[in-house]
């Protein structure tokens, strides 16, 4: 069976994690290189280390026992974000982040996974036939809510985003009726004023508002914007040079190891690497949705699919603050951006994707 497995890994996708993982860490060194503080690099290898153990595990050990336990896991992730709030320390005005002994953990992260397995298990489980009416979603909204409102206390607008809408391309992907999407769009349509009243913090507004206009507020919120459009576009067609990007060496670009890595890669590559960036990104996503296509089990392609939502909207979201498309609201990339919690995640998530694609003839 070992044999088995092994002939079916997907060794494109893996040259693809594998180059993303590299180019990630090159660039992390790059655009950490003189700073302060000198840990990043070493940090990320170790988590990296540790991302491909789990990556690993969560590649050999059946997916099918992700199912049974998916209601487990999705309410221990529902526990440690109500721990979260009650426990955790503020850090940089928000309170994201769990101490168990030397361990850190960012339990946001592991919702957007669990979020994806307990949606797989609901859907895969159903007697009702898609497409489905309101009625019919209740359980699958609120398995969504749940864990945004406890997110969004945080509060944490990328991650709350990213769940929520990763969640509802599940739902769409497994079908709905088209009376019940124009319904809930409208819905939507009418709660955004008073979800801008009473559930977005006052940071959070800012952000919308300096989207809207970063140039009259380039000396406050505008200022993270700003500068990376200026990094990208310094890059021109072949970049600056690795180790030469001005804007990171010399401290205008903010956070330019975490939710602004792209800026400082687009900088020192140019044009023609992030097409390059970008274009292994679209590949990974088309292998995903092509596991997805061809897993034997219902749960496993709602779980492919769901892991395949998860990475695009990271990268597409990311990417887009980063070129000033879409609101700044603190999101990672994954495989390039700084982080242990966002790393290691990413690794879950693939392993789980190589997983369903593996056991894909063993049913």
């Amino acid at each position: 069976m070992e044999r088995k497995l092994l002939s079916n890994i997907d060794w494109p996708l893996v040259i693809i994690v594998l180059l993303l993982t590299l180019v990630g860490l090159a660039n992390l060194y790059s655009a950490t290189y003189g700073l302060p503080v000198a840990k990043y690099f070493k940090n990320q290898m170790i988590w990296i280390l540790l991302g491909l153990i789990v990556f690993i595990l969560a590649s050999l050990v059946n997916y099918l026992y992700m199912e049974r336990a998916a209601y487990f896991i999705y309410g221990f992730t529902i526990l440690l974000l109500v721990l979260v709030l009650v426990t955790g320390n503020p850090i940089g005005g928000s309170v994201r982040w769990l101490h168990l002994g030397p361990l850190t953990i960012q339990p946001s992260e592991l919702a957007k996974l669990a979020v994806i397995i307990m949606l797989a298990k609901i859907f895969a489980k159903r007697e009702q036939q898609p497409p489905y009416n309101l009625v019919q979603l209740i359980v699958p909204l609120l398995v969504i809510l749940l864990p945004m409102g406890l997110i969004n206390l945080q509060p944490d607008l990328g991650t709350t985003l990213v769940l929520g809408i990763t969640g509802v391309s599940i739902i769409l992907y497994v079908g709905v009726h088209r009376r019940t999407i124009i319904g809930m769009a409208i819905a939507i349509a009418v709660s955004l004023p008073l979800a801008w009243i009473f559930l977005l913090s006052a940071y959070q507004k800012s952000r919308v508002i300096t989207f809207l206009n970063p140039e009259k507020y380039r000396l406050a919120g505008g200022y993270q914007v700003i500068q990376s459009k200026i990094a990208v576009g310094s890059g021109m067609l072949t970049g600056k040079g690795f180790l030469s990007g001005t804007q990171s060496k010399l401290m205008f670009l903010p956070k330019q190891h975490t939710d602004f890595i792209f800026s400082n890669f687009a900088e020192e590559w140019g044009f023609l690497g992030s097409m390059f960036l970008m274009a292994c990104f679209f590949l990974f996503i088309l292998s995903a949705l092509n596991i997805a296509m061809r897993a034997k089990d219902r749960f496993g392609t709602l779980l492919a699919f769901g892991i395949a939502a998860y990475f695009f909207w990271h990268f597409f979201i990311n990417i887009g603050m980063e070129l000033g498309l879409l609101p700044v609201v603190g999101l990672p990339l994954p495989f390039l951006s700084y982080g242990g919690s966002v790393t290691i995640s990413a690794f879950v998530a693939f392993g789980l994707l190589m997983n369903v694609g593996l056991r894909r003839f063993l049913f």
